[in-house]
């Protein structure tokens, strides 16, 4: 089978090349999924410049959603031909965390597309207790590939952060994962106001399609904004711009005792003002991956059919364009760039 495969460390894309592999044989508590499509995240480019953790060789892709082509003889509940989408963070098992669901916290995890062969090839297995059915109304889609990032903000907008109806948010970051915890948020009865560069304008007129009650792209405006438009400042910021300056503006505009979650990932130390935090009282939390809790919820709210996923996925490329995709991802092109066996 066709798979884009990462071949070592220190080569950058110089080391990514499609090559033709055997199609792997699930074990008996596996299921082997014949994929549809495969998102590009930017971990992705994290890991192909060797700055996330990860294991090489290893077929890259951990947002994916496909149909089952073949069963273990362990398997239960899955049948040829569900379409699923997969947790893609294994743990140990036995552990505290993984007791409690939260796979992505055990010091032995393996994660499909980064330390197991992904989805970014024509068949990937996983574990069948790791995989959900895709609910009836979205079977057929390539869309529910969104799935792994739509449960991070889940996790962080519904698992981490403490969000009451009316609460004034603030997402600071209109790409794809400040797309996503905007209408999670929304499900939560939020009032959302969405801000980033004046570079981002169409992005910010996609949140306003997409629910945003507001958006502002003038850090200056922004201000003038929470002024005229609160008593206090912002319940809670959803920091997903992984931009240092933005973490500073979170703390300015929240309100006293309000809350900071930190979504995006700004890939390097930031500098932030501790004593301007103690001295409001926020509480900060953070969020990373993904948690079994978090998976259940997203199968819920697929079933209530909520979001609106097309407008994220800005291009879909076949596998032997993967070049051209990343290109377009490295460019900050879009929001979601999908490959296709």
């Amino acid at each position: 089978m066709k798979a884009l495969l990462k071949q070592g460390h220190g080569l950058g894309m110089d080391g990514v090349s499609l090559v033709d592999i055997p199609v792997p044989t699930p074990k008996a508590n596996e299921v082997l999924i014949k994929v549809m499509a495969c998102g590009i995240c930017g971990t992705d480019l994290h890991i192909i410049n060797e700055e996330y953790d990860h294991t090489s060789p290893v077929v890259l892709g951990h947002e994916f959603t496909g149909t089952i082509a073949e069963t273990g003889a362990d398997v239960k509940g899955f049948e040829i031909g569900d379409q699923v989408i997969v947790n893609n963070i294994n743990g140990c098992g036995h552990c505290h965390y993984c007791k409690q669901g939260d796979y992505q916290m055990c010091l032995e995890k393996a994660s499909i597309g980064i330390n197991l062969n992904g989805g970014m090839a024509e068949y990937v297995v996983a574990p069948f207790d790791h995989c959900l059915k895709v609910p009836e109304n979205m079977v057929g889609s390539d869309a529910p590939a969104l799935s792994e990032p739509l449960t991070c903000c889940v996790r962080a907008v519904i698992d981490k952060t403490r969000i009451e109806p009316g609460d004034k948010v603030l997402i600071s970051g209109p790409g794809a994962i400040g797309q996503l915890c905007l209408q999670v948020a929304k499900t939560q009865g939020a009032f959302v106001v969405v801000s980033g560069m004046p570079a981002d304008q169409p992005r910010l007129e996609l949140a306003k399609k997409h629910g945003a009650d507001v958006i502002i792209s003038d850090t200056k405006e922004l201000e003038k904004w929470v002024e005229e438009n609160t008593e206090f400042g912002f319940d809670v910021v959803l920091e997903c711009s992984g931009a240092g300056p933005a973490l500073g503006t979170a703390i300015k505009l929240v309100r006293k005792q309000g809350q900071i979650t930190q979504v995006g990932v700004f890939g390097k130390p930031v500098t932030a003002d501790l004593d301007a935090m103690w001295k409001k009282e926020i509480k900060h939390t953070s969020s990373f991956a993904t948690g079994a809790s978090s998976w259940e919820k997203l199968q819920k709210l697929y079933a209530q059919d909520v979001f609106d996923l097309e407008d994220l996925i800005s291009a879909r490329f076949s596998l032997e364009d993967y070049k051209e995709a990343f290109a377009m991802v490295d460019r900050k092109e879009g929001f979601k760039v999908f490959l296709k066996p």
